[in-house]
């Protein structure tokens, strides 16, 4: 009888509610997507759903009573393909190891309920109460596992994209080097490497391996440069960009773009372009061209012009990926522009989209050009990620005018 008394006087309180609007089914995807990270394994989370499945959904925001699981051992054995002994071994566990339940059970471990005569309700079973005061921290726990994902979906584009660098290096050098044991040594190891990275690589195994993929970016670099001094001539066929001479220091600012003449077709003697370009612009006059213009824009403007077309964010990344470098080429553009991608809410396979149908150069122009034109005096960009895809269509098709969004950036940035 005192324990009847007991159990009306805690109901009589307030009980704890899910925050905000979740529902029972909220509870179980979050246990779903934090379960492998708090160590609770596949048959601890089986039957701790199965439990939760057999409360009602109304007691999980109800402040005047517990979400309680009154179904007997035997009956969620029979539900998640085990035995009772494994069931009632995993319930301790989750009470004395997680805190996830409360077991309120009689001595011989029955679970009833039954309505009292003052309409009240007697309840034996599984209380469900420290779940919900646990949501919040597990809440915070799923943010955290999100954030890793995206740092790993990061980590395997900008891997991706160095690889990228890598191959297309060595199928330009090793032609004109054949018998050179650098190259060979390199090749070597490119075919070494993974081609893809399974849910089990850690985040700190990608950077890694990142590390180790750039580090092969600058021996083919390095390596580029010194036959480039040794031949004595600009080579033609070596595609690194333009060092801007003018520049004495490494310290990057955000002062406007000096007005300097990079003899390339920078220097065009049209009026100013807005970002698609006016009547009179030179592409507009030369469609024929476009397509070249766009795949080669990045490699007739000098590394620090194309830095001052930035927004101060993707500025900051370029600086990052740059480190001690004196100055940033191609993979610092499309590291920072991969690092942009989240911010401006562009899903991953945009940008690959883009990248295999523009190129990796001309998607990062893209994502530059997209970036600081949210902030455009007349047309700002609203939909960053949709632009994107209509720019890749209009690649697709043959129109798409980077170029010319390039120079009105130029010309705005100037002014």
């Amino acid at each position: 009888m005192s324990r009847i008394s007991n159990a009306y006087h805690e109901e009589a309180q307030s009980c704890p509610v899910l925050p905000g609007n979740m529902q029972r089914g909220d509870v179980e995807r979050l246990m779903r997507r934090v379960a492998p990270a708090i160590g609770m394994n596949d048959g601890q989370l089986t039957v701790m759903l199965a439990m939760i499945d057999e409360t009602r959904p109304s007691d999980w925001i109800n402040p005047s009573i517990e979400p309680v699981c009154f179904a007997m051992q035997s009956n969620i054995a029979a539900l998640t393909g085990k035995d009772e002994r494994t069931v009632r071994r995993i319930e301790t566990v989750l009470e004395n190891v997680f805190r996830f339940i409360r077991k309120d059970v009689a001595m011989n471990g029955r679970r009833c309920r039954f309505r009292r005569s003052n309409g009240s309700e007697y309840r034996q079973g599984i209380v469900f109460t420290p779940l919900i005061e646990a949501i919040p921290r597990l809440v915070e726990l799923e943010a955290d596992l999100n954030s890793g994902r995206v740092d790993r979906a990061v980590l395997k584009q900008k891997i991706s994209a160095a690889k990228r660098i890598v191959k297309t290096k060595l199928m330009d050098l090793q032609p004109r080097f054949p018998e050179d044991s650098t190259l060979r040594d390199i090749a070597g190891e490119f075919l070494s490497w993974p081609t893809r990275f399974y849910a089990s690589v850690s985040v700190g195994e990608l950077r890694e391996h990142l590390g180790e993929v750039s580090g092969v970016v600058d021996k083919l670099m390095a390596f580029a440069d010194m036959k480039q001094k040794m031949s004595a001539r600009p080579d033609k066929d070596d595609r690194q960009y333009i060092q801007d001479t003018t520049q004495d220091t490494s310290v990057f600012c955000n002062e406007t773009v000096e007005k300097w003449t990079a003899h390339k077709w920078a220097d065009t003697k049209s009026e100013p372009a807005q970002p698609e370009g006016c009547a009179d612009c030179l592409e507009n006059k030369h469609q024929d061209r476009s397509a070249e213009h766009n795949s080669e824009i990045g490699e007739h403007l000098t590394p620090m012009r194309l830095f001052y077309l930035c927004t101060e964010e993707m500025q900051l990344q370029i600086q990052i990926s740059k480190g001690t470098r004196k100055y940033p080429d191609e993979r610092d553009f499309m590291n920072a522009a991969i690092d942009r991608l989240e911010p401006l809410g562009i899903h991953p396979s945009a940008f690959n989209d883009a990248a295999e149908q523009m190129g990796e150069m001309a998607a990062c122009l893209c994502i530059l050009v997209i970036d600081r034109n949210r902030f455009h005096p007349n047309t700002p960009i609203k939909s960053p990620g949709g632009v994107l895809r209509a720019m890749t269509k209009r690649h697709a098709a043959g129109n798409l005018q980077l170029a010319n969004s390039i120079f009105g950036l130029i010309n705005r940035t100037s002014r």
